[in-house]
């Protein structure tokens, strides 16, 4: 038994040894392919120059991807790309000619130069070889299957001498690129591995320390060896035709334990070697301590049971009469007293635990029944409640109480990656969320008991300390806890707080004060920590007279939201600054709001669909909004629309009466009396008004734009006439030919005669 006992631990170490090296071995065939299929690579092994920037270019990230491989691997030691058309070579770190990357790598292997250079360029589908002067002149010796004499060569020095064929050579996996076009491949990639390592992990495994690891390709030959060699030769090689076996056969005169195993993906087969005497060593010791052991346990061991037996027996018998009545299990099926006792005491423990799991359950139903009454003032007298909260393990230190009231609001966004759950259990999560955070925080300093009561929780608080500083403590918590579980968890919730009340028979009242604290949030808006103190003492009447709501309809009326809005604006904070409305005033004040803009839309009789589509979806949304924020947003979002389409309406029209002026202007300046005051007469327009327009819409003043108009006219029949300057000054407009020069020369800079000759020069 011990001795398959060894056999089996050798087959675990070697299955060890096959797993690690074939990952490593999986590995960098994995990296030949992608480097074979790697369109980049392909591409620049082709290239007709490796001269220009681009190539260049193209090296440096050749290099990144190779160093970036052998970092990745710590079993690489080194890796190039020998390019076979300008036989240059892309190594981790630097493109250099062949030369240079054999003096740097392979010169101190006895390799020549010309025959790692015949060498490289044969085809090679893929091939894990020991290289030397002897595999390198054997793989180009034979141009047909340079692996397979490659590897001879290695089988052959490995059998001769194995010591020298693992260090003198250096472990290496070279490939093809591509390895689709083998044979007229543009470059070859030689992997050169870190034997070292290799052999370190295999030894750290615990295979080779007192014998030997031979690692064989799949014609047989020396791939990689450890520990203490053994000539090949002496390897009983040709019995070892299974997947795997174990053989016991004599080397060198010496019995030796011999485990092998093939892998099935690299066709690798590996072999252990354990000399007879290092595990039979421990198997002698073994079975000198079991004998031992056997003697001791008959003699020492015998005596000593019986001995306890008859001593212990007696309490036993005792118990097997108490419980052979109670047992549900067929006595005679047991084998002993023994089992007959724990079958009954594991009966009875799961009937225990049964019964305590349910009792927990029930206490705790039980118990938030109770606060659940007890909050709504459903308990009956002084009596029935302290016997009640002492049979509930409600452990009150003090007689001052406070509730806080959380009402849920969203909680969507914490569920966003698990949609998966349905809408209680999400609740149950987040309920879990809420009364542990708030209970952590609060259980510092007060005792808490929370209940679930009308969709919201509830937390019954029995508050410790002074009744000041334990108000100002419980505000700080709830709202250090509500910023917490938003941060976090992503919840957002309202809280009302009541005030704190003394005696067991306040509770119903700080429970009404929590709740209409939430009532609240429709004049304070959602997601709050409301107290009681702040709206306990709300205002019953609101600020709006009739000359700002004159205003806000004049505002709107002139399409300027701005004004309408900040006026809207002063009305809220007038009401909302100092104080809090009541719900009632607030509501209130709203709808008068609605109703403000509503009579605007009557007013100015703004019926378009648009518009009338607005209004209806206004009302709707009023009528169905939670908070005043929400009433003000859709109010200020209905008087944009209006205000909008008002200076729309007006841009409209003020672009054709612009139009109109303009054309009169030009179609007149030969009328000395144009002026404002005559053209406001024509349009039935202010004067004063018509300015300001006439500025607003072509960015000049009314005089400046008639007088330059003139000038250009002037400046063309100067041009084009020989007609005496007093005439053209009567054609275009002006009094005489002084009023045309002084306009003239402001304008231009010149008078009408210089301007005249330098036209005809």
């Amino acid at each position: 038994m011990l001795i398959k006992e060894v056999r089996k631990s050798n087959d675990t170490l070697l299955d060890q040894v096959q797993q690690f090296i074939d990952n490593q071995v999986t590995d960098i065939r994995r990296l030949g392919t992608q480097l074979s299929f790697d369109p980049t690579i392909t591409v620049h092994l082709n290239r007709d120059t490796y001269d220009t920037a681009e190539a260049r270019f193209k090296n440096m990230n050749i290099i990144s991807v190779l160093r970036a491989y052998t970092f990745a691997n710590g079993n690489i030691h080194d890796a190039y790309i020998y390019m076979k058309q300008n036989d240059y070579a892309i190594t981790t770190t630097t493109y250099m000619p062949a030369d240079d990357l054999y003096t740097t790598l392979h010169k101190t292997l006895g390799i020549s130069f010309e025959n790692w250079q015949d060498w490289v360029r044969q085809g090679n589908p893929g091939t894990f070889l020991s290289l030397n002067e002897d595999t390198v002149g054997a793989a180009t010796a034979s141009a047909e299957k340079p692996t397979a004499v490659a590897s001879a060569n290695v089988s052959d020095a490995a059998a001769s001498n194995p010591a020298t064929a693992r260090t003198n050579g250096a472990l290496v996996y070279v490939q093809s690129l591509p390895l689709q076009e083998m044979e007229q491949s543009s470059g070859t990639l030689v992997v050169m591995l870190n034997e070292e390592r290799f052999t370190s992990a295999i030894s750290q495994i615990g295979l080779a320390n007192d014998g030997a690891v031979y690692v064989l390709d799949s014609d047989g030959h020396i791939v990689m060896t450890t520990g203490t060699k053994t000539d090949l030769a002496a390897l009983p090689l040709a019995q070892m035709t299974g997947q795997r076996g174990f053989l016991i056969e004599s080397i060198k005169g010496d019995n030796a334990a011999i485990s092998y195993v093939k892998s099935s993906e690299t066709e690798w087969t590996y072999i252990s070697v354990i000399p007879e005497q290092v595990y039979l060593a421990e198997v002698t010791m073994l079975k000198t301590l079991i004998y031992l052991s056997i003697v001791l346990c008959l003699g020492i061991g015998g005596f000593i049971a019986f001995w306890m037996t008859r001593k212990n027996y007696a309490p036993i018998k005792n118990m097997m009469d108490f419980v052979s009545s109670k047992v549900k299990t067929n006595l005679k099926s047991m084998p002993n007293e023994f089992a007959i006792l724990q079958s009954f005491m594991t009966e009875s423990a799961a009937i225990q635990d049964e019964a305590n799991k349910k009792l927990e359950e029930q206490r705790v139903v039980l118990r938030n029944q109770f606060l659940t009454r007890l909050l709504k003032g459903r308990v009956d007298t002084a009596s029935a409640l302290s016997h009640a909260i002492e049979a509930h393990d409600l452990q009150f230190k003090t007689d001052r109480f406070a509730v806080l009231l959380v009402q849920i609001e969203d909680f969507s966004p914490l569920f966003q990656t698990n949609q998966g759950l349905d809408a209680e259990k999400k609740y149950q999560f987040v309920y879990l969320i809420i009364t542990n955070i708030f209970g952590e925080l609060l259980a510092d300093h007060h005792d808490v008991y929370f209940t679930e009561i009308d969709g919201m929780i509830a937390c019954l608080v029995n508050t410790e300390g002074n009744e000041k500083e334990a108000k100002k403590q419980l505000l700080d918590i709830t709202s250090q806890a509500k910023q917490f579980i938003e941060e976090r968890f992503f919840v957002r919730f309202s809280v009302g707080v009541s005030s704190i009340h003394p005696l067991w028979s306040s509770i119903p009242k700080c429970y009404d004060e929590a709740k209409e604290s939430l009532e609240y949030k429709l004049v304070l808006g959602s997601n709050q920590v409301i107290a009681y103190d702040a709206i306990k003492q709300p205002k019953n009447e609101f600020y709006y007279p009739l000359d700002l709501e004159r205003q806000i309809i004049n505002w709107i009326g002139s399409g300027d939201y701005e004004e309408a809005a900040e006026i809207l604006q002063k009305v809220l904070i007038a009401n909302f600054a100092e104080g809090t409305l009541s719900l009632q005033m607030g509501k209130l004040l709203m709808f008068e709001l609605l109703g403000t803009m509503l009579r605007a839309v009557e007013q100015f009789q703004l019926g378009t669909r648009e518009i009338m589509d607005v209004k209806s979806e206004l009302v709707t949304h009023i009528t169905n909004c939670e908070t005043m924020a929400e009433m003000e947003e859709a109010i200020l979002s209905f008087l944009k629309t209006i205000c909008d389409y008002l200076q729309q309406k007006k841009k409209s029209h003020n672009t054709d009466l612009k139009s109109r002026i303009v054309e009169y202007v030009l179609d007149n300046l030969s009328d000395l009396n144009i002026s404002l005051t005559s053209i406001g007469l024509e349009f039935d327009i202010n004067p004063t008004y018509l300015s300001r327009f006439f500025k607003e819409q072509t960015g000049e003043n009314f005089i400046d734009f008639v007088n330059q108009r003139r000038v250009e006219k002037t400046k063309q029949l100067l041009m084009d006439t020989d007609e005496p300057i007093q005439a053209i000054a009567e054609q275009c407009g002006f009094a005489n030919s002084q009023s045309l020069l002084r306009v003239f020369k402001k304008y231009e800079g010149i008078t009408p005669g210089q301007f005249r000759k330098s036209r005809v020069g």
